[in-house]
């Protein structure tokens, strides 16, 4: 009691200046408490235990790629056709509920398999011959070799012979469509006097297409010409060029007559149901220079896949003929690459046949049927779904080749995902590839616009593993020690810890991408936590 009666009597000044010493005193008590209950736990020598790893392990990428995304909403879809063609398939009719990577519809695209089918066998040719100059050629090997190159060269040939005689069908295709279809709506066609017998309310369209209609016969006699001195020695390709321009610039002359046509005034000498029909010819003859244009593209595919086939194939049998030299392993190591790429483009074509869903929902217009010839760009199908939610993510261009469209996705929370759609270029903004992803699963767990991390299952290990090998190295984030000065992994030399700078780039989850600082081969300590360079430890071999 005296001594509260002596706090009481003292001096306002003295009672702060002891309150304060008095919460140096607690604050002091509880950081030595913290201290003592963190210092790691070390033997009885002293001496903390440590694990070694080697990057390369640490940063393996076998596994799902880890990213981050952000959830999205995505009320409505409208889905356009990628490529021209006919339509072969409808998976599903209006009012279907459709989930997100469903396919809804197909073009005819027997050309696309053809293509990714020559492309993967290229890529096969260029791996078994990389494999090959690694390895050494055994003399059975060589006798394959010799076979496939010949095989490949005769496919070549056949190749060459086809385009010869598809360049040359379109050609006809050609002068009949103006010769033996449109020329009935022109008198003197084949002359420089042209006139278009019809009457019409736009006399400029009617100057216009006789003045193109006396230029397309000059075209028309140069591809005669030519067709009758094409061989498989040509320049096919740009023949191919070639035969793709003038068709289009007949197509172009088409539109113009066909606009003419819905314009011009019935007479006593041409009514109204003979203007019908010739709108109707126009319309056939576009439908079928449309179909020429797809042709010639289907072509150009096959060809160059075949061109590329005997090229490798030739370098292989050469290589496997004459041995392995340094230029050679660099020759057979991009022929992979080009091979790879040729893959990749073929797949990509095959994928712009293939209609499918971007999001859940429902189909709410279905402006195609089965035999439909459907433009670039047109309409296919609207699929609506107020809750629908997809996820944005970005990817380096090296992980984006070791995933693919309807590849399996993991998000937090338990939710599944899909692939829809994977961007053909690097995003400007963000130095990286956009991956749409769709929620396959319950999406109450996810929220519009936050950002979720989840992982995306890789192509398989056949595929993978001949894709460009990705140059980022992932490490957990506690192999790392974050200092003022920078971040640092250690090595042990001598059972004592050195440290080496690292650049660190990207954290994802638990893992860090170490930018520079480190090399695959390189063993490090596993968990940096509570070590310092210099500082003597013990390596745990178990």
């Amino acid at each position: 009691m005296k001594m509260f009666s002596s706090l009481r009597a003292m001096p306002r000044r003295y009672k702060i200046i002891l309150g304060i010493i008095l919460a140096l005193v607690v604050v002091g008590t509880i950081l030595h408490l913290m201290n003592k209950t963190e210092a790691p736990v070390e033997e009885a020598s002293g001496l903390s235990h440590v694990r070694i790893a080697s990057i390369a392990s640490l940063s393996s990428q076998s596994g799902p790629l880890p990213v981050t995304g952000k959830v999205t909403s995505l009320n409505e879809a409208t889905i356009l056709a990628q490529s021209a063609g006919e339509i072969v398939s409808l998976s599903h009719k209006l009012g279907d509920r459709v989930s997100a990577g469903s396919v809804i519809a197909q073009f005819e695209n027997s050309s696309q398999r053809a293509a990714l089918l020559q492309a993967q066998g290229a890529l096969d040719a260029a791996q078994a011959n990389l494999d090959k100059v690694t390895n050494g050629t055994r003399s059975e090997q060589l006798n394959i070799s010799q076979t496939t190159a010949v095989k490949a060269q005769t496919n070549l040939v056949q190749t060459k012979n086809a385009t010869v005689d598809a360049i040359r069908t379109i050609y006809s295709t050609n002068d009949d469509a103006i010769h033996s279809k449109l020329d009935v709506v022109f008198s003197n066609p084949r002359s420089a006097s042209v006139q278009f017998n019809l009457n019409t309310s736009n006399q400029s369209l009617v100057n216009k297409i006789t003045q193109e209609r006396t230029s397309l016969e000059d075209l028309i006699d140069q591809e005669s010409a030519r067709a009758a001195g094409l061989t498989e020695n040509s320049d096919l390709n740009a023949e191919l060029a070639r035969a793709t321009g003038d068709t289009r610039t007949l197509k172009n002359f088409v539109d113009d007559v066909a606009a003419a046509l819905n314009i011009s005034i019935p007479s006593q000498s041409i009514p109204q149901a003979s203007i019908n029909a010739y709108i109707a010819t126009a319309s056939a003859v576009r439908s079928s220079l449309s179909g020429s244009l797809t042709s010639l593209s289907a072509s150009a595919q096959t060809l160059t896949a075949a061109a590329a086939q005997a090229d490798v194939s030739a370098t292989q049998l050469q290589q496997d003929t004459s041995g392995s030299r340094p230029e050679d392993d660099a020759a057979a190591r991009a022929s992979v690459k080009q091979a790879q790429g040729a893959l990749d483009a073929a797949q990509a074509n095959l994928q712009k046949t293939i209609v499918r869903s971007p999001i859940s929902g429902t189909i709410v217009s279905l402006p195609v049927t089965r035999g439909d010839f459907v433009a670039n760009f047109a309409p296919v199908a609207d699929i609506s779904n107020p809750e629908a939610l997809q996820i944005k993510a970005y990817v380096t261009s090296d992980d984006a080749k070791t995933i693919a469209i309807g590849s399996a996705v993991s998000i937090e929370g338990n939710a599944t995902g899909v692939v829809t759609s994977i961007a053909p270029a690097i995003d400007p903004t963000t130095n990286k590839i956009e991956v749409a992803i769709g929620v396959t699963s319950d999406k109450s767990a996810l929220t519009d616009g936050e950002t979720i991390t989840l992982t995306i299952d890789r192509v398989n290990e056949k595929t993978a593993t001949r894709s460009k090998p990705s140059t980022a190295i992932m490490i957990p984030i506690v192999a790392v020690k974050i200092t003022p000065t920078g971040s640092v992994v250690f090595t042990v030399a001598s059972s004592t810890l050195e440290a080496h700078t690292v650049v660190l780039g990207t954290i994802l989850g638990d893992q860090v991408n170490v930018t520079s600082g480190v090399t695959p081969d390189m063993a490090i300590v596993s968990d940096a936590r509570g070590l310092t360079d210099g500082q003597e430890v013990i390596v745990d071999t178990q």
